[in-house]
């Protein structure tokens, strides 16, 4: 047993993929497809079938609820017809009278009578009336004979035995002929006389079968008031014999219910039957019964169609997944060609572990990006580099040990000095290296600026300031014309925007400052190269800004806050609208813009910022600790219009309809259940879908497609089919008028009938007509 165990598992493992990647792909994607097409082919199946065979259920029902109506006609008319026969004056008054017997005018009266009611049905085959007094028998056959002489006289002498007044029966003779008998007893304490109506049984039958057959095997049964089988569509020798006796009908006799549907058990082969029933008021129980199979094959074809839909969909979803996994796997295959030109023609990984070839590649990367970091926390600025950084900062020591300083190291202390900022743009959006690696960023900014200065021949320094900017320090000689240190400038700023676009992809803006004169005011070029990179919060189009150019930009105009639009905002993210709020913000940034303060556009974004995180919090305590990170902080790191508008757009407002939907989800359902709990309370109120979405403390808009989507239907809808199922129960359950029952569900007669007729197809009369 355990080798034989062992022996499939190692088939299993011989199946399984443990090669290649790619193989694996093939195998995980080809589950991935087939695994949710199966159980979704399943699932309709099962759903199709439950549905079809509910459909059938109901149309077997319709058709069980016509054919009762049919025979309960035919019965009625008999009854009535047994019951006027009875109470007829002539009969009645003379019944078990000395010399009735002999009182041939009475007699002849009689038999019109019996004649008239045998010609106004044609389901009567003979009408019989007995005098048990007199000893005579009226008959439309035999006319008037002796109660000796009659043909049919054990007929006669079993109705008498019977213990009810009026019922069908199969009486000894004229049930061996196939006839059905309706007796009524005259004087039911002290039976004096009886009518007996003969019915053929085949007459009915074949009206069983006309009206309601399903299939060639589906059979009727009709059961009488007192648990007697009177008729059945198929098998003539269970006619008059007690529904008790034939199996599964027990549970539907004792089955409490007008109508319903059993499974029960064929007699002889134990085969399934679907049984649906429906009683009568008078009692009489109508069972029809057809194979489960039959029904099963007739519904086949939605087996065979799911089956190929499955097949079609399984094999479509390989052949894309071999595809796809092709070309996810290529990106791959092409690291390994790589790997192997890197080591000169040696195979980069063995064809079974190819992954882990990509983790060594990759744990190496990590391994150099450590190293490299701490190499640069190593590298700490010279001291000429340190006196730089404390002239470009200012207000570190007198003039007079500065400039001592700057001959120490070789520094010019007169001339013209220029001073070059860097900044690279959207180091957000920027994939490479993670936000923690600015360091590394600047570095590389650093080195290829130092290597441009070396190739211009111009005379400068580079510094590392803090972790975003790159500084270029360049000096010209005091006699150096100015429009030609001007150009040169623009030039090496132009030389530095190319090349790092060029050899690293970075975007980048140089801010240029003023003319210093001499090293001490360097901090004075610095700050107006700052303010020059200031200038892109108005003007994106530049890449290399003068200070001296820059005329008016950013002196600051008269200016009053947009309180309106940042209300426009917060109300369109507080209603889910999110292109509304993209609109509103363009219009924000816009206005903002006309400031003409760099200081004024960031204290705007932050007030805005400030509401929408306020407007977070007032819909519900908690919220605010789902924000995360410091908003505050990553608004600062923002330095132009598009970055601070492409901010708030792809992080700030996904993140606010995100905790604000979730808040929404779980106060929907409360808020749906809510409403529908008031209209149940008050069903004859007024329930406008203003009104209710007020209740729910939503906009009317929000709040319709709230409960839409979850009750699966309008609210309109919910409230019309609502009401028109109370007044249902009240034209069933009570003897109400319609103008009643109308205010009752707070309508109106006249809309009331149209909207019953709307869902009901009928009005609320014929309704409470068909359910009597």
């Amino acid at each position: 047993m355990r080798n034989w165990l062992l022996g499939i598992v190692n088939r299993l493992r011989t199946l399984l993929p443990r090669t290649t990647y790619f193989n694996r792909l093939i195998w995980f994607g080809c589950l991935s497809v087939s695994i949710p097409i199966v159980l979704a082919g399943s699932t309709y199946y099962h759903v199709s079938m439950v549905k079809l065979t509910d459909q059938y259920k109901e149309d077997n029902k319709a058709s069980l609820l016509l054919l009762k109506d049919r025979m309960e006609n035919a019965f009625f008319n008999i009854e009535s017809d047994s019951l006027k026969i009875a109470n007829n004056p002539t009969i009645k008054d003379n019944l078990g009278k000395a010399g009735f017997s002999s009182d041939i005018f009475l007699q002849i009266l009689i038999l019109d009578t019996l004649q008239l009611h045998k010609n106004s049905n044609s389901f009567i085959n003979e009408i019989v009336f007995y005098d048990k007094q007199s000893g005579f028998v009226l008959s439309n056959n035999y006319g008037y004979m002796a109660y000796e002489q009659f043909f049919e006289r054990e007929d006669v002498e079993a109705a008498m035995r019977q213990k009810e007044q009026a019922r069908w029966t199969y009486l000894p003779q004229s049930g061996k002929n196939g006839l059905v008998a309706f007796v009524r007893l005259i004087n039911g304490n002290d039976p004096q006389g009886a009518v007996i109506i003969y019915v053929k049984e085949s007459q009915l039958r074949s009206m069983l079968m006309n009206h309601a057959a399903y299939s060639k095997h589906q059979s009727f049964i009709v059961v009488d008031s007192y648990g007697s089988i009177i008729l059945h569509s198929t098998d003539n020798h269970w006619l008059g014999r007690p529904a008790e006796q034939m199996p599964g009908l027990t549970q539907i006799m004792a089955d409490e219910m007008n109508s319903g549907m059993h499974v029960m058990h064929g007699e002889e082969d134990d085969t399934p039957l679907l049984a649906g029933f429906s009683k009568t008021t008078v009692g009489r129980t109508y069972i029809s019964l057809i194979p489960e199979d039959e029904m099963l094959q007739q519904l086949s074809w939605i087996r065979a169609m799911i089956v190929f839909s499955v097949i079609l969909f399984l094999g479509m979803g390989i052949v894309l997944n071999w595809l796809a996994s092709r070309r996810a796997y290529n990106p791959i295959e092409k690291l390994l060609q790589y790997g192997e030109q890197l080591q000169h023609g040696q195979q980069a990984a063995s064809k079974e572990n190819e992954i882990e070839y990509i983790k060594s590649c990759l744990q190496y990367l990590s391994e150099q990006s450590v190293s490299l970091e701490n190499y640069l926390k190593q590298i700490q600025p010279n001291l000429r580099d340190r006196l730089l950084q404390k002239l470009l900062k200012g207000g570190a020591g007198s003039r007079s040990s500065l400039l001592e300083e700057c001959g120490q190291f070789d520094i010019p202390q007169q001339g013209n000095y220029f001073v070059l900022v860097t900044i690279v743009e959207n180091m957000f959006k920027e994939k490479r290296f993670l936000p923690s690696e600015g360091a590394i960023v600047t570095f590389a900014v650093t080195n290829v600026i130092n290597e441009l200065l070396v190739k211009s021949g111009l005379t400068g320094y580079v510094v590392e300031q803090g972790e975003k900017e790159g500084v270029a320090v360049l000096h010209f000689q005091e006699e150096t014309d100015k429009d030609q240190m001007l150009r040169m400038v623009k030039t090496f700023a132009e030389e530095i925007r190319r090349a790092l676009a060029v050899y690293l992809s970075f975007s980048v803006s140089v801010g240029i400052g003023g003319i210093a004169k001499d090293a001490v005011r360097l901090c004075e070029s610095y700050r107006q190269a700052q303010r020059a990179l200031q200038h892109r919060m108005f003007d994106e189009t530049q890449s290399v800004l003068f200070y001296d150019e820059l005329g008016q930009y950013g002196q600051q105009n008269l200016f009053s806050y947009p309180r309106e639009l940042e209300k426009q905002i917060v109300e369109a993210l507080s209603g889910g609208e999110l292109a509304l709020a993209e609109q509103a913000l363009d219009t924000f940034a816009k206005h903002v813009k006309v400031s003409g303060s760099y200081n004024a556009i960031f204290q705007c974004y932050y007030v805005l910022l400030s509401s929408i995180i306020q407007s977070l919090e007032e819909k519900g305590p908690g919220m605010i600790d789902s924000l995360g990170d410091n908003w505050f902080d990553q608004l600062k790191a923002r330095q132009t219009s598009r970055e601070i508008y492409e901010w708030f757009i792809e992080i700030i407002f996904p993140l606010y309809q995100q905790i604000t939907e979730e808040s929404r989800k779980m106060g929907a359902k409360f808020a749906v259940q809510k409403v529908c709990k008031h209209i149940k309370e008050y069903p004859g109120a007024d329930h406008s879908l203003i009104d209710c979405s007020e209740l729910a403390g939503m906009s009317p808009s929000y709040f319709s497609r709230l409960f839409k989507r979850e009750v699966g239907i309008s609210f309109v809808e919910y409230v019309m089919e609502y009401k028109v199922d109370m007044a249902k129960r009240l034209l069933q359950d009570t003897d109400r008028s319609v103008m009643e029952i109308a205010e009752i569900v707070g309508y109106s007669e006249r809309n009331l009938n149209r909207t019953f007729q709307r869902h009901v197809s009928m009005t609320p009369k014929q309704y409470r007509v068909s359910l009597r």
